[in-house]
């Protein structure tokens, strides 16, 4: 449904059987998730599920963006997948191309994998680190940054 809580939102709520809440993790978001929350409790739409978008790792790691744990914790609800930002939305976007076509985007797989878990299969959660290249290796080998 569009974002906000008027009309659009009713109108989604009314015929749905589940719902997946998305939030990024900033305080005004995970606060406005919290009041979406409370209203589909309200609308009889129990045990709704959690998507925490653009998420910046490196941004976390640093306290400058709310972390998964406290996100979940603050909502209390199922967490059914993390997306990390990734440019190849904005490309894949002016492009007409979907991003899960995409092989390399890292949101694409987290896509994938959240539509997965929503058929029943267990997936873990996209490991966001950044991978390690041959010459990462190499430096780290030989002491060099």
């Amino acid at each position: 449904c569009p974002a906000g809580i008027e009309q659009g939102f009713k109108n989604a709520v009314a015929g749905a059987d589940r719902a997946i809440v998305v939030v990024t993790p900033d305080v005004t978001s995970v606060r406005d998730a919290d009041r979406v929350i409370g209203l589909l409790e309200a609308c009889g739409k129990s045990e709704p599920l959690l998507v925490v978008n653009r998420v910046r790792l490196h941004m976390m790691q640093t306290g400058d963006m709310m972390g998964i744990e406290d996100i979940v914790d603050l909502l209390s609800i199922k967490l059914l997948g993390v997306i990390p930002e990734d440019e190849y939305i904005v490309i894949s976007a002016n492009r007409g191309e979907p991003a899960v076509a995409n092989p390399t985007s890292m949101a694409g797989k987290a896509y994938n994998n959240i539509a997965r878990r929503l058929t029943g299969e267990k997936v873990p959660l996209l490991d966001m680190r950044p991978q390690e290249t041959f010459t990462d290796k190499v430096k780290r080998f030989f002491g060099i940054s």
